[in-house]
């Protein structure tokens, strides 16, 4: 159940929080003239961010089983972050290292609130390596 919600949190609730954010963050700083352009500049920033949730989401599940819960949102925001340098790379003719580091920024900090909103909080103990069986 937990790999659903996982993957729920990465691939739909990160590109809604991209895609959100940057209409409020318009509509706050430009005003409502400009709405479409908006929404055009929030849903490019959404699909683009798919890849980079994907991956991420899919490193938050072995950070699952490799390490404790605190770790792991850090873990997953840095390697957000990276994933999102990473695919930046491919435009860096067309982005300043401005623009490529508020990128891994928003990145890093999306990452962390999927992984601190894909954990198990049901209390049940969990171990983070496997016994060795005799």
């Amino acid at each position: 159940m937990t790999s659903m919600k996982r993957a729920f949190v990465f691939l739909v609730l990160a590109p809604a929080s991209v895609f959100s954010t940057v209409v409020l963050t318009w509509i706050a700083v430009v005003d409502t003239r400009s709405l479409d352009f908006a929404c055009l500049c929030g849903a490019v920033l959404a699909i683009l961010t798919l890849p980079t949730s994907a991956i991420t989401g899919a490193i938050d599940g072995f950070f699952v089983r490799a390490c404790p819960f605190p770790s792991r949102a850090c873990l997953t925001a840095i390697a957000g972050a990276t994933v999102a340098t990473a695919e930046t790379a491919v435009f860096s003719t067309l982005l300043s290292p401005t623009i490529v580091a508020m990128l891994a920024l928003g990145s890093a900090v999306v990452a962390g609130a999927c992984s601190l909103l894909s954990n198990d909080y049901s209390g049940r103990q969990r171990y983070f390596a496997e016994p060795i069986s005799a």
